[in-house]
């Protein structure tokens, strides 16, 4: 039993660092704020002018188009990517390099330290280095572990995606398999990057030689080493967060008025405390890498270091202090906007899915009974050229059968019955149907134009016809991904509320005769929120689902939120609602600032 075990891994990993970790830390939050305050902002602005070389001022993934300087514009991604996988790449190479040295007895001097860097820094500028970029920039992140730097954490695949996966039993499973695979080659490649700084090999070679050495009761002693530090940092996570609400707590009930500084100030500490925390996290993980190596490689242990660098320690301190008043001082404004007590729609995707099927009617009505704002709906045309309230241009998700919308009546789709994962039923609605039985519900609705459909060149004049009949474009709003669609309706119709959805966006807010964006929830960051109210747009956001992005959003202040669980966050905006301190706004922003694996 005692080869299973991880305690020796995490002894031997303490061991080597007790004397370091303030130096390894402070490099370790040195390299976040440099990632933050130069890298971001320089790649930032190498993507706009990137844009701007193909003639785009935005990032709009429906409206994606070449022009002559695509050449111009392709370089400037390429640069972007190779910056990106240097300047991460070096920033763990440098912890490998000061956790090895802390480990041989050798003194973490920058001189010492770059001297061993130097080669492996020299050789990531090479070809055989973008292995080690695979491993970075997909498995790593994708997987939600390992060296995860600020360049990295918002790759991920959008929820909106995941989500729409995990509503079929085939996709889920498939989609559960893959996170299995990306899961196990996180494991199996995770010594890639130690191998990779501190010996001669090339990227392949250290995913290779990495494989090799985590095989067999390896991969498990190291599951349970990280689980043991992972279960720790969550310990110090948490401490950390109550620690931090405790002073807001006590100002709210003493001096209300002192507050948002109280809460800015302790937001400073706990960002710094955080970045400290993520530092020494990263370095047991460093340093558990390397003890497994040298054992696996039946290597002589380290011995004892003694040295307590009680200076370093000191300086950590006194220069974390200054940057938690910088950081608080910066964060009174952020506190005073996430007291505000939120304007935001709710509205339910589809209905509200976990008490009805999605577009049917008892959605509609689960939606109504969870107190939503609004419902969201999708509307597709079709083989007669009319309408059904549909999301799925194929139906074998929702009906199990292999048929199309574009090829059925309405009154034949209008008999079949959709049955969703959570075993909810209905038949499908023709658009009519629906609108009448939200208004009688006094249900407002977002009507996406979906294609999919029949799709005539006048499906929206047609809709639109529809809509007139039934005296419901006035009590509604519109969306779609379709900017002829959007043009083409407030062309028929300026007075109607249109909006244009963007699935992957960035930079800006492109140019669009909506009234409001739809924005996805991973692509939905401030910044974009400001450009959108810059332009004089409303700003929703879709699908937000976990009860942090919901709170986040709401604290925000955005102008709608599409959920599948409205009554989620109908009742985080009550709470919201009726706050008289700051400390429930403090506990949301730790959760939006303060990162710790």
């Amino acid at each position: 039993m005692h080869r299973l075990s991880p305690f020796p891994l995490i002894r031997e990993a303490w061991s080597s660092l007790r004397g370091s970790w303030a130096r390894i830390t402070g490099v370790m939050v040195g390299f976040h704020l440099l990632l933050l305050v130069i890298v971001s902002p320089l790649i930032g602005w190498l993507f706009r002018e990137a844009l701007r070389a193909n003639g785009m001022v935005a990032l709009d993934i429906n409206a994606v188009r070449i022009t002559s300087g695509i050449g111009i514009t392709i370089l400037l991604l390429v640069a972007i990517l190779v910056l990106a996988f240097w300047v991460v790449s070096l920033q763990f190479a440098t912890i490998v390099v000061m956790v090895h040295r802390a480990r041989a007895g050798e003194p973490l001097t920058a001189r010492g330290v770059w001297q061993d860097l130097a080669r492996a820094a020299r050789k990531l500028l090479r070809p055989s280095s973008l292995p080690l970029f695979f491993y970075l920039f997909f498995i790593v992140p994708l997987s939600g572990f390992g060296f995860v730097s600020a360049l990295s954490q918002g790759i991920a695949v959008p929820s909106f995606i995941s989500g729409e996966l995990l509503k079929s039993p085939v996709s889920a499973t498939v989609w559960i398999l893959f996170l299995l695979l990306l899961a196990i080659l996180n494991l199996r490649f995770s010594l890639s990057l130690p191998i990779f700084t501190l010996t001669p090999a090339t990227g392949g070679r250290a995913l290779r030689r990495s494989w090799r050495l985590t095989g067999g009761w390896a991969a498990f002693r190291l599951i349970l080493a990280v689980t043991l530090l992972l279960i720790a940092a969550s310990i110090a996570s948490l401490i950390l967060v109550l620690a931090s609400i405790i002073p807001t707590a006590v100002s709210d009930a003493v001096s209300p008025a002192s507050s948002p500084f109280v809460a800015a100030y302790s937001l400073g500490v706990a960002q710094v405390a955080g970045m400290a925390l993520t530092g020494v996290f990263i370095a047991m993980v460093c340093a558990v890498l390397l003890a497994l190596m040298r054992q696996r490689e039946d290597q002589q242990p380290p011995e004892p270091r003694s040295d307590s660098e009680r200076r370093p320690a000191w300086l950590l301190v006194g220069a974390g202090l200054v940057l938690a008043i910088a950081l608080g001082t910066l964060s009174v404004n952020t506190m005073v906007n996430f007291a505000r007590q939120p304007a935001t729609l709710v509205l339910g995707h589809r209905g509200f899915s976990d008490n009805g099927a999605e577009n049917t009617i008892g959605g509609l009505e689960a939606a109504a009974a969870a107190g939503a704002d609004l419902t969201e709906i999708d509307v597709m045309q079709t083989a007669d050229e009319k309408f059904v309230v549909m999301h799925d241009a194929n139906l074998a998700r929702l009906t199990g059968e292999n048929l199309n919308v574009r090829d059925l009546t309405q009154a034949e789709l209008m008999q079949m019955t959709v049955t969703d994962q959570y075993g909810h039923t209905g038949k499908i609605p023709s658009l009519e149907e629906y609108v009448n039985r939200a208004r009688e519900l006094d249900m407002p609705l977002l009507i996406e134009i979906k294609l999919g459909g029949l799709d005539t060149p006048d499906h929206v004049d047609q809709l639109v016809e529809e809509l007139d009949r039934l005296d419901a474009i006035d009590s509604n709003i519109f969306h779609t991904l379709d900017a002829p669609s959007v043009e083409r309706l407030k062309r028929l119709r300026p007075d109607a509320t249109v909006g244009y959805i963007l699935a992957f966006a960035g930079i800006d807010i492109p140019s669009t005769p909506a009234d409001f964006v739809v924005v996805e929830e991973w692509s939905a960051t401030e910044e974009m929120q400001r450009a959108a109210e810059r332009k004089g747009l409303g700003f929703f956001s879709w699908t937000v689902n976990e009860e942090a992005g919901i709170r986040e959003l709401l604290r925000r202040d955005v102008d709608g939120i599409i959920t599948d669980h409205p009554d989620v966050a109908v009742d985080a905006r009550a709470e919201m609602e009726g706050e008289t301190g700051l400390a429930g706004s403090l506990a949301d922003a730790l959760q939006r600032f303060v990162v710790v694996f």
